[in-house]
């Protein structure tokens, strides 16, 4: 039976359409048919700890600038350095296979170990960004609720408004809900983390609307609030509280 071998191409249209993964193992599939057992099980290994790292070094940069880079940027890198290696440590090994009567891997092979490589991509995403902090700056749990605030905001500013989230029963018993506070200028920025469906519900909209004015009063300077609404794509969905 002859050698099933993935061009160059292939690996790089399996990394512009799923990421790090599928060329990997599309290179790792290469090194096996080519018998070179080490460098196949190398490659398994390079390519998961490059993916692990790639998507954490992401999740560190700032969300602002990160919604700033184009998603082709991404793309174009790993195609570049699956055309470096495949390039200058493959392509001459592939050759000769094919000289010698090795035969082109099927598309419909890339084509589903893309879709593998896809789902590993996500669970990769998935698993660190369940161990990633929701918001940046200090954190401070009350009652199995969370609160981010920013490092120069007095002591005393937090403490009133976690004492007003508790009292409004926001930051109940094992709720599980998350709020922010920021300091920008010389205003605060509120946020509170409220399922999109629960917008339109009057008593939302009622007590977001008391805690964004009897919180200006306590801090004693302008205080905007907003509603968040997550989403597992990353793209969170906002109201802003104005009345």
């Amino acid at each position: 039976m002859s050698q099933r071998l993935y061009t160059e191409k292939q690996a790089s249209i399996s990394a512009a359409l799923a990421g790090p993964i599928p060329p990997g193992i599309l290179i790792y599939l290469n090194y096996k048919n080519l018998g070179k057992d080490k460098e196949a099980y190398l490659t398994l290994g390079v390519t998961l700890i490059f993916t692990v790292l790639l998507f954490y070094g992401i999740f560190q940069i700032p969300e602002e600038i990160v919604d700033k880079i184009p998603n082709f940027l991404f793309t174009a890198l790993y195609g570049l350095i699956v055309y470096i290696f495949y390039h200058y440590y493959m392509v001459t090994d592939v050759n000769r296979a094919f000289e010698h009567g090795a035969t082109k891997g099927s598309n419909w092979t890339v084509a589903g170990i893309s879709v593998i490589g896809l789902i590993l991509n996500v669970a990769i995403i998935f698993g660190l960004a369940m161990n990633q902090p929701v918001y940046a700056g200090e954190r401070i749990e009350v009652k199995g609720n969370e609160l981010y605030y920013d490092v120069e905001i007095p002591q005393s500013d937090v403490d009133k408004l976690l004492s007003e989230f508790e009292s409004k029963n926001f930051f109940g018993e094992g709720y599980g809900n998350t709020a922010r506070l920021q300091l920008l200028g010389n205003e605060y920025y509120i946020t509170m983390m409220v399922d999109e469906e629960l917008w339109s519900d009057p008593n939302i909209i009622s007590f977001a609307t008391s805690v964004k004015w009897f919180m200006e009063v306590e801090f004693g300077r302008t205080t905007h609030l907003k509603l968040e609404s997550p989403s597992l794509s990353g793209n969170s969905k906002f109201k802003y509280i104005t009345d």
